[in-house]
């Protein structure tokens, strides 16, 4: 039996929207590109060294373990961990080079303390602006504690709220915030050599929060926060989900379809049944409400997504048989992650990251 669904991620168009991001940032600007969540669920190994090869100058995970995947496969950029790190594995990522995120003089202590001597752990300092996570209220409190420690501050960074909506107000007091952060910074004796505010949305909407470095996670893999920012610019989705036709059968006109009979046909129709569902990272939220393309048209999701299965109406499809493949998402001919997400009522984040490392991933491009 063939795989229930297969991931098909083009390592050119991550290329691609690299040279993207580098045009509109600036050649004076680092890209560190963000690869948590298994790079988005695009594969973060692969993914890395796609982005090493393209010019990205840093990459950005969640955790430690995520560092460490990507160090033991020889990744060479700079790696930021964006939740940070207990102190008892200072050691490690201070021997790899792998600079935690901190936000509190507490943890500053604890990761110095347990840090070898001689290789003093590199930390990025993050200040709150507006977010409401991670992050300080007191930058100049945090920086003076860092200078009397033997750690090495390499940046000082924080995270847009709203930056998707260019008119949203906040973007420009967590600007001004950041700003006011830094100035403390230097008045207390630290001005570091990377400073960091710009997500993908900020990439696209605020120019003035480049700084020295943005973090791109979305851009990456060609998917746009909000669909009235990025027309004309090119990006080109790197994912493309596939699976394939099971069984079809003719359903009379008045069939239910699904668990509830959520759907019911209004016509004589033939369905065809998928092999993928939410067990599988479908969303459920997706029922009676997504397309699929399958032999080059657009067929609807019928009734409730399962567990482990779709349905989908194929009357307008000719010749549509078992094996045949069915696009759920991206590439050229399939419908947009985000404007599905939107129809589920989430974000393109989660579907991306929802499938799960057992559907096999292949690779095509450079």
């Amino acid at each position: 039996m063939p795989a229930r669904a297969l991931c098909t991620i083009d390592l050119e168009a991550i290329a691609h929207n690299v040279g993207v991001i580098r045009r509109l940032v600036g050649s004076g600007v680092r890209i560190c590109g963000v690869v948590k969540a298994n790079a988005y669920g695009h594969g973060a190994v692969p993914v890395a060294r796609q982005l090493e090869r393209s010019g990205a100058n840093a990459l950005a995970v969640t955790n430690l373990g995520e560092a460490l995947e990507l160090s033991d496969a020889g990744i060479s950029l700079p790696l930021l961990v964006l939740s940070g790190i207990h102190p008892e594995d200072a050691p490690e990522a201070a021997r790899r080079g792998i600079a935690p995120v901190v936000w509190d003089e507490d943890s500053l202590r604890a990761l110095a303390a347990a840090a070898p001597e001689k290789t003093p752990l590199g930390v990025h300092l993050k200040v709150e602006t507006g977010m409401r996570r991670l992050g300080t209220l007191d930058a100049a409190a945090l920086v003076h504690a860092a200078l009397e420690l033997p750690v090495r501050v390499e940046g000082i960074l924080s995270h847009l709220a709203c930056a998707d909506d260019p008119d949203h107000p906040s973007l420009e007091q967590q600007r001004n915030d950041f700003e006011g952060a830094l100035q403390a910074s230097a008045q207390a004796g630290l001005k570091p050599r990377l400073r960091h505010l710009a997500n993908s949305a900020g990439i696209l909407t605020s120019p003035r929060a480049y700084f020295d470095m943005v973090r791109p996670g979305l851009l990456l893999y060609g998917c746009v926060p909000n669909p009235d920012l990025g027309e004309g610019l090119g990006f080109k989705p790197a994912m493309e989900l596939r699976t394939h036709v099971l069984q079809v059968k003719p359903a009379p006109a008045g069939s239910g379809v699904g668990y509830g009979w959520t759907y019911q046909t209004q016509r004589d129709s033939h369905l065809a049944v998928l092999p993928i569902g939410y067990g599988q990272g479908y969303p459920r939220a997706l029922s009676n409400r997504a397309e699929v393309t399958v032999r080059g048209k657009r067929a609807p999701v019928v009734g409730a997504v399962s567990m482990d299965h779709i349905t989908i109406d194929v009357t307008e499809v000719e010749g549509i048989a078992p094996g045949d493949p069915v696009i759920l998402w991206g590439g050229t001919e399939g419908p947009d992650v985000m404007e599905l997400a939107r129809k589920a009522g989430t974000i393109g984040y989660e579907l991306l990251t929802r499938i799960g490392r057992e559907i096999p991933r292949v690779y095509k491009g450079t």
